[in-house]
């Protein structure tokens, strides 16, 4: 049997663990405060301690240092949670919280060898992981991988994490909003890990890097000879998602006609193939995500209005990274030490002159110019040093200005009254898509160019280049 003490005030919520897991087989014992629990017990013959953040002080956590220990927070923070899991947290739960959740976690605990706790201090810092409602020590670079989570510690992250834990338990259909860059899908994915359809199949589609005639036998499936090509019968992404999470990023690309088969499926929870006369039943989870303004799109007859509103019933923003102060040089020196390591070089100083370049750049990209603004500095900088120089920023805020007159002309433009200015590429790419997509699908424009169906949709992000309404129906 298990000895297990709790550590929190009358009124913490966290006393419900005692009857969960009392029900379990657990010995628990519990202590108003951690000096309490030192005075009248011996910890160490405790094989985990789960502790209320109010009752931890800094003499607390000396004491409790050497002892595998679980920490339990009222009011979570990514700050509070980074500081205990150094100081040796084995998790960091939110609460309230449920009891498969600490069963889990505890189990995990009880069962982890006290070896592998005791060296957490020497670790890297640690990351907030929103996967499973803890705080894990990263083995992988933080950013970009299936087992990141979301870094920062800024007011409107933490808005932003407060309602992804809200709306992660729930099963509603989830919008998520943010410019290019921001991490939505890291958003999606938090989602999906914190629901209760974790164990299931978690589905990525980005409605704008599939071809126009083939999205909807991608989402819906086809029927053998549903259409020239079509020589067997196979499930759509759709189906791969029953039970689990779809997540359709750049909502916004969705051809009208797949609009009306999504809007079936999130109805009747029944999907038909392409080709098909029978329906299948589908039980998902919808997330969505763009960086338009889809209601904008609706008025101007360029999204489904009775979708949209399928859609938008919990609405998650992303900030910029312009706005998030304080997390921009918390990212950075993380993403610092991904491409140190992707390109096996010692992790540089990071000196005042680097970061003040850093902070004063606006980031149109976000998180992922940053990425790649600091890979091209560790590349390019000597050996052990940063050069902000080496950055090699674009003066962006002429950039900006320039993109949003481009927007507003070319909105309204017809190809008979473009010219071309300059010689460069962009201005080629923009005057050849101005002219042309009035007659042209977007699949037929991107072979004309030579490029993917979703280069040519981040060019035209890039370069603020619309497209036609024609193009939508």
């Amino acid at each position: 049997m298990y000895h297990v003490m709790v550590i929190c005030s009358e009124y913490s919520p966290l006393k419900e663990v005692d009857r969960w897991l009392s029900r379990n087989g657990f010995h628990v014992n519990i202590s108003q405060s951690i000096e309490q629990a030192s005075k009248y017990y011996e910890l160490e013959d405790f094989e985990l301690l789960l502790v209320d953040a109010d009752a931890l002080t800094d003499d607390a956590l000396e004491i409790i240092q050497p002892y595998t220990f679980i920490v339990f927070d009222q009011r979570p923070s990514l700050n509070a949670a980074v500081e205990y899991m150094a100081k040796g947290a084995h998790y960091f739960i939110p609460l309230p919280t449920d009891p498969d959740t600490v069963l889990a976690q505890v189990i995990e605990a009880l069962e982890k060898p006290k070896s592998n706790n005791a060296t957490v201090s020497k670790a890297p810092e640690p990351e907030i992981s929103l996967f499973g409602n803890q705080v894990t020590e990263p083995k992988t670079p933080p950013l970009g991988t299936p087992e990141s989570g979301i870094i920062g510690n800024s007011p409107a992250m933490h808005t932003l994490f407060d309602e992804l834990l809200k709306v992660a338990k729930t099963d509603a259909t989830v919008l998520i909003h943010g410019e290019s860059g921001t991490g939505k899908e890291l958003v999606a994915k938090s989602i999906h890990n914190l629901s209760k359809r974790k164990d299931h199949a978690l589905i990525s589609v980005n409605c704008a890097a599939i071809p126009e005639n083939l999205i909807e036998s991608e989402l819906f499936g086809h029927e053998k000879g549903a259409f020239t090509g079509a020589v067997s019968a196979r499930d759509g992404l759709i189906v791969a998602a029953d039970h689990g999470t779809l997540f359709l990023d750049e909502i916004g690309e969705l051809p009208l006609e797949a609009q009306a088969r999504l809007l079936r499926v999130l109805q009747e929870g029944e999907i038909r193939r392409v080709g098909a006369v029978t329906s299948t039943k589908v039980n998902i989870r919808l997330v969505t995500a763009t960086h338009r303004n889809i209601l904008q799109m609706v008025q101007n007859g360029m999204f489904r209005e009775d979708l949209y509103y399928r859609l938008y019933v919990m609405e998650l923003s992303v900030p910029p990274l312009r706005e998030r102060g304080d997390d921009i040089p918390l990212i950075a020196k993380t993403l610092l030490e991904k491409a140190c390591k992707k390109h096996d070089k010692p992790i540089p100083h990071y000196n005042k002159a680097f970061d003040a370049a850093i902070r004063e750049h606006s980031w149109p990209g976000n998180v992922r110019e940053l990425e790649n603004a600091l890979e091209r500095a560790v590349i390019l900088s000597p050996e052990g040093k940063l050069e902000a120089h080496n950055l090699k920023l674009k003066r962006n805020e002429r950039h900006q200005a320039a993109t949003k007159s481009t927007h507003n002309t070319t909105a309204q433009a017809t190809p008979s009254s473009f010219a071309i200015e300059g010689t460069t590429l962009d201005d080629y790419f923009k005057h050849f898509v101005l002219t042309h997509q009035h007659k042209m699908t977007e699949t037929q424009l991107a072979q004309s160019l030579g490029i993917s169906r979703k280069s040519l949709w981040e060019r035209r992000q890039k370069l603020g280049v619309p497209r036609k309404v024609t193009d939508q129906k």
